[in-house]
């Protein structure tokens, strides 16, 4: 076996079990070389092997680090956003970090079709995976029902189900959803609790579902981190099918 495919496989192996996880930054490779008793271009093949398979990330002038995991949204169907992940494998962590009544932007309240003025249940929820260690942030999402149907709901719910998955159980089940999605740069808070740098680019997804003949049930508001992630299509003479692709690129 080359001896950077050895050293190929060791890394991957400290990536796999946690030793370096997510984010951290690998040892330097001076020292790899002392550990491995190998050249200098050896460790580097082997970084680059590493590299080419998604696992690190070259970060100009600062360093080497382990990739954040990634992740894929797609665009067609009902299904919400914790949905598409789960049935990806991905075992999703759900915060509420809030859920109140308020007086919502004149914006949302127009999409949901209340008065102005009126009050609506806004609950805010970071969405997050875990590999090995730390929580790793995918998402950070605002949802805004109209009190009628939020007051039925609560926050506790939402920590282990979907809304959309609520809603149904309600009897108030997602018929259709229009998105738009726009490029945006994280606030300082929005980075403090997507563990981003303030400024960092984003892709915001507002979508609004609706039920039965048409009636607005939820106006959301999605944060995903948009360092690694793109938006793909698979065009066919049949339609168009697009996803958002969570990849590990630069940052």
């Amino acid at each position: 076996m080359p001896k950077y495919l050895a050293i190929y496989r060791v890394l991957a192996d400290r990536i796999a079990d946690g030793r370096y996880p997510a984010d951290a930054p690998l040892p330097a490779q001076r020292e790899l070389v002392e550990e491995f008793d190998v050249s200098l271009m050896t460790v580097r093949q082997a970084i680059g092997a590493l590299e080419a398979d998604g696992l690190l990330e070259t970060r100009h002038g600062v360093g080497t680090f382990v990739r954040r995991p990634a992740f894929s949204y797609g665009l067609t169907g009902l299904r919400s956003l914790s949905q598409d992940l789960v049935e990806q494998g991905i075992e999703l962590e759900t915060e509420v970090l809030d859920a109140a009544l308020v007086v919502p932007p004149a914006d949302v309240s127009a999409r949901l079709g209340v008065p102005a003025g009126s009050r609506v249940l806004a609950v805010e929820r970071l969405r997050s995976t875990r590999t090995t260690g730390a929580p790793v942030p995918l998402l950070l999402q605002t949802s805004y029902l109209p009190e009628a149907i939020g007051s039925r709901i609560g926050a506790e719910p939402l920590r282990h189900q979907s809304l959309y998955r609520l809603l149904d159980d309600l009897g108030t089940p997602v018929r259709q959803a229009s998105e738009t999605i726009q490029a945006v740069a994280l606030t300082a808070e929005q980075a403090r609790t997507l563990q981003r740098d303030p400024g960092s680019p984003a892709l915001l997804s507002c979508r609004l579902s609706r039920g039965e003949n048409g009636t607005p049930l939820v106006d959301d508001r999605a944060l995903l981190v948009g360092d690694n992630t793109v938006i793909t299509a698979e065009r066919a003479a049949t339609g168009t099918n697009l996803a958002y692709e969570h990849v590990t690129a630069p940052r």
